[in-house]
């Protein structure tokens, strides 16, 4: 008896049981890091993320009226050019992704790619996109919110509290955790797309009934303005509307580690998230060029895409509409803190921003990077309330960008073989190519020919803006980082992980 029952007191318990792994936490600790951020999203919130940083609606809605203005009916050709382009990036990013689903997405591939010198200013470049981004969305929802609650010089005073108002709220909601903006975003981007489905229905079935053009009106390519027809010149500044909007589809692979198998479900997001804004923005501008009436009035409009819809659906549906599209800039807000702050958290990780330490803090509750959350808050106030002309901050966005994405894609030349998910296989090098050279000319597109030339406007505001945002960024680099990276001190660290 006391033999038994000494065998059966050797046996092991439930609680001497090994606890089980976490596959994403351990594939995340093959790269030297570990589990931080709360991994709670799932394939549908890591879309939105993506879907409403791209934002057709608010992109369309914004920038319609430039592109119409170039080519005419013709413009949503330069959407379809414009597309096809940036499907062309988010096959490449989408190859990376599967290789390496670290959160900082563009300066952890080009930091394992390259080095952590490069890697550092392409994640520069990034971290201008969307910093400057940011409080360019918040103040465009101010704007509308003010234009249609105030009056005249009382609604251009507000802009600005209104505009710290919305950052501040965006801050509250990622302060509080990723599972909060995953339901805030998701439920912005059902909003988004239902309302863009919505609208396009009423237009083309506007059309079908009351059109007074037939389809190959899509194919004039007179300019409204000057009643000639519209060169290379004119086609590359039409480029511009769907080169402001279609981009953002790479933030999914910014939240990498805060969502579930994201080797898997990256990759798919993307090239989704990508297609489907190119789609549904392509069908979109149909059935606003469809409607039009009168091409050289319709050219004078202030917002063509309010115009238009005021002559389709009349004043009664038009706060429903401006109500969806206030939901959707919303919606771009809360995506586009989140990719900001999850690349500040991951650049100070490794040591690679001033003042790392407070910046890659993580809220012990919440699992939320706070230390980026309040970074990106403090800068975007002190640049809404600091700036009287916001576009001289926010012409970087586009511009850096792009500069960005070419030097992700000049990294992936150093990815070889294939990863065990997605993978271009043997395409991978003329899609590379293809890509680069793509984002190259919208870079020569946004920074050569002048695209405002309204009284007042500063020449060249984007090259000029995003030459000196460079310089800040390369002084930093000099001043502080390039001792660090010398003396070990900054850069992912070594594992064996291997992405070549």
């Amino acid at each position: 008896m006391p033999q038994r029952e000494e065998r059966r007191l050797n046996l092991p318990s439930h609680d001497d049981a090994p606890a089980p792994v976490d596959p994403d936490a351990a594939e995340l600790a093959q790269f030297g890091y570990v589990q931080q951020l709360r991994r709670s999203m799932g394939a549908f919130s890591s879309f939105a993320i993506s879907f409403s940083l791209i934002s057709i609606t608010t992109g369309i809605f914004a920038n319609f009226t430039f592109g119409f203005r170039q080519v005419g009916p013709a413009v949503i050709w330069s959407w379809a050019a414009v597309a096809i382009g940036q499907f062309l990036v988010a096959l490449v990013l989408a190859d990376l992704s599967t290789r390496i689903p670290l959160s900082g997405y563009g300066y952890q591939w080009s930091t394992r790619l390259v080095n952590p010198t490069y890697g550092y200013f392409v994640g520069w470049l990034l971290l201008m996109q969307f910093m400057t981004g940011f409080p360019g969305v918040c103040h465009a929802l101010a704007t509308a919110i003010c234009a249609w609650a105030l009056d005249g010089a009382t609604a251009a005073a507000w802009v600005p509290w209104v505009a710290v108002g919305i950052v501040s709220l965006i801050t509250l909601v990622h302060l509080f955790g990723i599972r909060l903006v995953s339901l805030v975003n998701d439920a912005g981007v059902v909003a988004e797309i239902a309302a863009a489905v919505a609208i396009t229905a009423v237009l083309l079935a506007f059309h079908l009934v009351f059109g007074s053009h037939d389809v190959s009106f899509l194919l004039d390519r007179t300019s409204p303005v000057d009643g000639q027809p519209a060169g290379i010149p004119a086609f590359a500044l039409s480029l511009l509307m769907g080169a402001w909007c279609l981009t953002g589809f790479e933030a999914a692979a910014d939240l990498a580690e805060e969502t579930h198998r994201p080797k898997q479900t990256i990759p798919r997001v993307i090239l989704m998230a990508e297609l489907s804004s190119g789609v549904c923005g392509f069908l979109l501008l149909a059935g606003l060029v469809l409607a039009i009436g009168d091409v050289a009035s319709a050219a004078k409009q202030e917002n063509l895409v309010i115009a238009i819809l005021n002559d389709t659906l009349g004043s009664t549906w038009m706060p429903l509409v401006m109500l969806a599209v206030a939901i959707s800039i919303f919606a771009c807000g809360v995506a586009s803190m989140a990719a900001t702050t999850r690349l500040v958290f991951s650049l100070a990780r490794d040591n690679m921003l001033p003042f790392s330490q407070p910046l890659k803090a993580v809220h012990h509750r919440w699992q939320t990077p706070a230390g980026a959350i309040v970074l990106v808050w403090a800068i975007s106030t002190a640049v809404i309330l600091g700036f009287r002309r916001l576009e001289i901050i926010t012409s970087i966005s586009a511009a850096s960008g792009f500069l960005g994405y070419a030097g992700i894609i000049w990294a992936s030349f150093r990815a070889r073989g294939s990863s065990a998910g997605f993978t271009l296989g043997r395409l991978q090098t003329p899609i590379r190519l293809s890509a680069l050279v793509w984002t190259l000319l919208v870079v020569a597109a946004l920074t050569i020919p002048d695209a405002d030339t309204s009284p007042g406007a500063i020449a060249h505001l984007p090259a000029k803006s995003t030459f000196v945002a460079i310089l800040a960024g390369t002084a930093i680099y000099l001043l502080i980082i390039r001792r660090r990276v010398g003396r070990g001190e900054a850069g992912p660290p070594r594992t064996a992980a291997t992405v070549l």
